[in-house]
């Protein structure tokens, strides 16, 4: 998994820079294979004047095709990037759940039609 972090309107020092990418590491880990690239842009609207200005948008790249992007908002940057992460795992989950349950839905209409049709004539039989 690649991960890429980019700022808008201001520098990430570089503890800043490894506290993020750890955070998305771990949190991201359990999908394995499944994530090729992650990209994170944090945005600061108001500069220095403070106030919930810290802007996150988490990209996340499936191998198998598919892009989920989560967006936050929060005080401090590691604030909107836990929310971010936290909405990436539950789209990402949600999306390989979709994925995952579409073949065995086509697998079982199959064997329905297999079964009707052996039904109607039993002296022919279906092999697929």
């Amino acid at each position: 998994m690649k991960i890429e972090i980019r700022s808008k309107n201001f520098e990430l020092n570089g503890d800043m820079t490894d506290r993020v990418i750890n955070q998305v590491r771990i949190a991201l880990s359990r999908f394995g294979g499944e994530i090729s690239h992650v990209q994170v842009r944090f945005v600061d609207v108001n500069g220095p004047k403070g106030g919930q200005d810290n802007h996150c948008m988490l990209s996340v790249k499936l191998t198998s095709s598919g892009k989920i992007v989560a967006n936050g908002v929060g005080v401090d940057l590691l604030a909107a990037l836990h929310y971010c992460v936290e909405r990436a795992e539950r789209a990402i989950i949600r999306e390989l759940e979709r994925r995952r349950d579409t073949p065995i839905r086509m697998n079982r209409r199959r064997l329905k039609q297999k079964n009707e049709h052996t039904e109607e004539n039993p002296e022919y039989s279906v092999d697929s």
